[in-house]
Formats: C-alpha cells, structure tokens, sequence
C-alpha cells in the first residue's frame, strides 16, 4: 500500500468517533485436507494501515506445513470495518503458496466468516474473525 493510501486510512480513522478505541481482532483459521488440519486461534491488536502477522506455525515431526497469517485494516467508519487477509504456506522447496486472500468486511462485535473449499487440491479453509474495540 503506498504511503498516500495509508495517510487516507489513517486520516479517515481519526474522523471515526471510534477512533479512539483500541482494536482486538480475534482470528479462527481451519485448513483441512485429506490428510491433515490445521487450526490457529488467536487475538492480536490491530492498528490502521499497518500490516499485522496474526499468525506463524511450524508443526516440527508432522505433514503440516508452515502457515502465515496476516491482515490489514483498510477502512474504519461508525459502520463497518474492512480488513484484507492473507494466509500463505511455505512448500516443500522454500516457495510460498497463498492459500487465500479474502477482504473481509464486518462490523464491531459482529463475526463475519469466509469458507472456501479446493476440489483440485482437496483442500477445505475456513476464516472466522470478529473485530471488537476494548
């Protein structure tokens, strides 16, 4: 995102008589495939216009493979929320596949889900989050 963009984000998120909170973003990702599963839960602070890894995983001794989560607060108003996701995995020769990249829009303390399913690699991901001001 360029730094115009990001000013823009920022600046419109001052307006916002919500602007003033602090941001807690709860996060529930489930990747199944016809052999494993993996699930991350977790809750982070999000701050606008800056990128925030929501999650890393490495299951050492198993087929998992590396998991990289992160989101990105676009737009804050008295109504919704828009954040950009991006989960990616690291492959067996170092190179990284997105799994999904969704942009997810919600408002406060109202859940929001996002399901996908892959035939060709038969793979099932589900993404549920909830934006909540503390």
């Amino acid at each position: 995102m360029n730094e115009w963009s990001k000013g823009l984000v920022l600046f419109s998120a001052l307006l916002s008589p919500l602007a003033m909170a602090d941001w807690l973003l709860d996060v529930n990702f489930e990747l199944t495939g016809l052999d494993t599963k993996q699930t991350v839960n977790t809750s982070l602070s999000l701050l606008p216009g800056e990128e925030t890894v929501f999650f890393g995983t490495s299951e050492e001794g198993s087929s998992a493979r590396e998991l990289v989560g992160s989101a990105e607060l676009l737009e804050v108003s008295a109504e919704e929320v828009i954040i950009a996701f991006k989960v990616q995995e690291r492959l067996d020769d170092g190179a990284w596949r997105t799994i999904i990249s969704p942009t997810l829009s919600t408002g406060l303390n109202s859940p929001t889900s996002f399901e996908t399913v892959d035939n060709d690699s038969h793979e099932q991901v589900k993404l549920h989050v909830e934006v909540t001001s503390v």
